[in-house]
């Protein structure tokens, strides 16, 4: 029987080699260097897969995706292939090198070193695959298409090939500023531009903007009012978060806006100062005051249990009751709002308990566990448990 299992486990642990075997094969000596060398003899780019040891995306394609045979007839035929911990003492300044800022991300090199392509996150293996080909591509890959810009082609294609490559980097605002440079006002108003314009420009001084801003009913007559106020309240938001100095100008843009934005980015600070030091009196009165002017414009049910939760966690510091009031009403309506999350059910029977309503908040908690057991969380399970029986407990 012994020798039957042992049998058994090596033909197992054979195939799982042979499985992995099929996907990318990576250089054993992790060295950069060497890499470049082997690159130059057999006329292929280095790939890089830059990862942290923490990252979870970065696992889930070490186990899922590189092991595939498709991925690895690829790449191998393709690339030489190097894992780097981008966090380990000798990768800190290739890390830099490259701008690697997140993980896990792709990069491809050539011989001499110089990023020709790059990808980032985990994704499917036909995506990755693909990402692999267009690296290999010397008229579309991250390069090439950097070199045109810099010539001056800032055509629609190459500009949207760019950023579909490199979505994160900060000079996008900027580049997507140059192309409406180049546009007569006849070509502006496409839904292809308002895209562009509503997911890369961000600076309120840029002329687009500004042109924006002096052409909102137009702009709102083929894209939709909603969409229009929405970038212009996030806009003046990330402005006014920024730099609180520039209040009277974005006040002049849209004055009913703005006093949404002055709210929310107000509530936003008081909610970071308080969580530096939960002893001070003040920060929580500040606090309190504003959350309670911005919880009329705030939908987002977990964005209000959050705010109730937080009270529930703090007032008795303070012996808040006018607090516990108000963060009862946040816990209502985030309920309504979500009647199905469980989290959030059980922040309003915690509330409920609080305010000396037990049954309704024993009704609630037991509602948080029907929700939780339908979901399989075990472990929210046990929590809720835990609470029914504390709020039977209290007389």
């Amino acid at each position: 029987m012994k020798k039957t299992i042992l049998f058994v486990s090596l033909i197992l642990g054979l195939s799982t080699f042979t499985v992995f075997s099929q996907g990318i094969k990576f250089e054993e000596n992790h060295d950069l260097s060497a890499a470049l060398v082997k690159a130059k003899a057999e006329n292929k780019l280095v790939f890089i897969d830059a990862y942290a040891v923490w990252c979870g995306p970065c696992k889930v394609m070490a186990r899922d995706i590189f092991p595939l045979k498709e991925v690895g007839d690829f790449f191998n035929a393709h690339f030489v292939n190097l894992k780097l911990d981008m966090e380990a003492n000798g990768n800190l300044e290739i890390a830099k090198k490259y701008e690697v800022k997140a993980y896990p991300t792709y990069l491809f090199l050539n011989a001499e070193g110089e990023l020709v392509h790059q990808g980032l996150g985990s994704m499917p293996a036909d995506k990755f695959i693909e990402v692999a080909k267009t690296a290999t591509d010397s008229e579309n890959n991250f390069s090439a298409l950097s070199g045109k810009i810099k010539k001056g082609d800032l055509s629609l294609t190459t500009i949207n090939k760019y950023l579909a490559q490199n979505p994160y980097d900060k000079g996008n605002g900027a580049l997507v500023e140059s192309y409406f440079q180049t546009l007569p006002e006849n070509q502006i108003y496409t839904k292809e531009n308002w895209e562009l314009f509503n997911n890369f420009v961000d600076d309120i001084s840029f002329p687009s903007f500004q042109y924006f801003i002096q052409n909102r009913e137009k702009i709102a007559g083929f894209i939709g009012k909603k969409q229009v106020d929405e970038k212009i309240y996030k806009t003046m938001g990330n402005a006014y978060f920024q730099n609180p100095g520039t209040e009277a100008s974005l006040k002049s843009i849209d004055p009913e806006l703005f006093g949404k934005v002055k709210t929310r980015v107000d509530m936003m600070k008081a909610n970071g100062k308080f969580n530096q030091n939960k002893n001070d009196k003040a920060a929580w009165d500040n606090l309190i005051k504003v959350s309670s002017l911005a919880q009329n414009q705030i939908t987002n049910p977990t964005e209000l249990n959050n705010m109730a939760w937080l009270v529930y966690e703090n007032y008795k510091k303070f012996n808040d009751k006018n607090a516990l009031k108000s963060a009862l009403g946040w816990a209502k309506k985030a309920h309504e709002t979500a009647p199905d999350q469980d989290f959030i059910a059980d922040t309003y029977a915690h509330l409920l308990f609080e305010t000396g309503k037990k049954k309704d908040a024993l009704k609630m908690e037991t509602k948080a566990l029907d929700l939780a057991t339908k979901a399989g969380n075990t472990e929210r399970v046990e929590e809720f448990k835990k609470a029914i029986q504390k709020f039977k407990g209290r007389k």
